[in-house]
């Protein structure tokens, strides 16, 4: 099977992780920034290619690449070439989530309508007529009440240029309900609702997942690969129609699963759970999307005929308008019932 010629839906992808390292090194020398000239350095200081067991490590690493998002000439540049890797990949509808409050930081000149008009003209700049682009914005919950509402209300005034919202970091003991009222305002605008959720190996893991679909209403779960663990939890994700956006690497990487071969994934779909392939932060993670295909197919027996299937299931649970997904889609995409 040739991975690279299938049509495709990335529906997580965060669009400060996809980068080109010649962009990083070529900024990083405007900006006063030590980017190392040799591959083998910038990806032992740079990227995160093997299991992460020290979590300092891993933010420090995040924080390098952030720091290359500090102008809005950059981030438009970035944005155009993050849509052109997808389309290098066979990816037709391509939903791109970023952060305001992430690539703000430690970047006094740069306010949240800047950065995501920089963004929009970024994606306008890759404009193609096979590729469909969506934008999600993220709340932290890390952040405060305060700020958590200030950037939802961002999110909801830029409602016409965003698909969906989204909230990332860590679940932090039994809070996710805190942001409740924010997801619901944004839902009551009119924008779809993903979440972060149930990727730590914690006990309460899938409980996160019951109060991310009961309490905010979650149309889809990043990652949330521990809800396994609950049969109840798997077959409310069924009845209810949630999508999980899946990322083998992602997970080996962050230590969630030991191997590729041990990623739930086929667990899921066995129960009855729509799931999606997706490649998280694939320039950071030294990957794209197809490799996630390759090791699929490779440690669990995937076949062409299940990444069609998984990819018309992704392509209807995609947020991004219906005319701009039947423009570039393949094939018919199936009704969800």
């Amino acid at each position: 099977m040739n991975a690279r010629s299938l049509p495709k839906v990335e529906l997580h992808c965060h669009l400060e992780g996809v980068f080109r390292p010649d962009t990083v090194r070529e900024v990083g020398k405007t900006l006063g920034i030590a980017v190392p000239a040799d591959d083998a350095s910038f990806r032992r200081d740079w990227l995160i290619t093997e299991p992460m067991t020290n979590l300092a490590v891993a933010l420090d690493k995040f924080r390098n690449v952030q720091s290359i998002w500090g102008s809005e000439e950059v981030i438009e540049r970035m944005t155009f070439e993050a849509c052109e890797y997808g389309r290098a990949q066979g990816i037709r509808i391509f939903e791109l989530r970023y952060s305001p409050d992430f690539i703000a930081e430690g970047h006094p000149n740069l306010t949240f309508e800047k950065i995501h008009r920089a963004i929009v003209r970024g994606v306008g700049r890759a404009r193609h007529p096979d590729l469909a682009v969506g934008l999600i914005g993220i709340v932290r919950k890390i952040m405060t009440d305060a700020q958590a509402a200030s950037t939802t209300d961002f999110i909801i005034e830029n409602r016409e240029s965003f698909v969906g919202i989204d909230m990332a970091d860590k679940d932090i003991g039994f809070e996710l309900r805190r942001f409740a009222g924010h997801m619901y305002r944004a839902r009551k605008a009119g924008l779809r609702f993903t979440t972060h959720c149930g990727e730590d190996n914690v006990p309460e893991a899938p409980l996160h997942v019951r109060m991310a679909i009961e309490d905010l209403g979650a149309e889809r779960i990043g990652h949330g690969i521990f809800a396994v663990r609950d049969p109840r939890v798997m077959e409310l994700a069924r009845h209810r129609g949630v999508l999980f956006e899946l990322s083998p690497t992602s997970n080996w990487l962050t230590s969630s699963v030991a191997s590729i071969a041990d990623h739930p994934i086929r667990r899921f779909m066995d129960a009855g759970v729509h799931v999606s392939i997706n490649s998280d932060d694939p320039s950071l993670f030294g990957i794209d999307l197809n490799h996630e295909y390759e090791v699929l197919e490779r440690d669990l027996k995937f076949t062409e005929a299940e990444f069609d299937r998984l990819n018309d299931l992704a392509a209807a649970h995609s947020f991004v308008r219906e005319a701009d997904k039947k423009r570039v889609w393949p094939r018919a995409i199936p009704p969800l019932t």
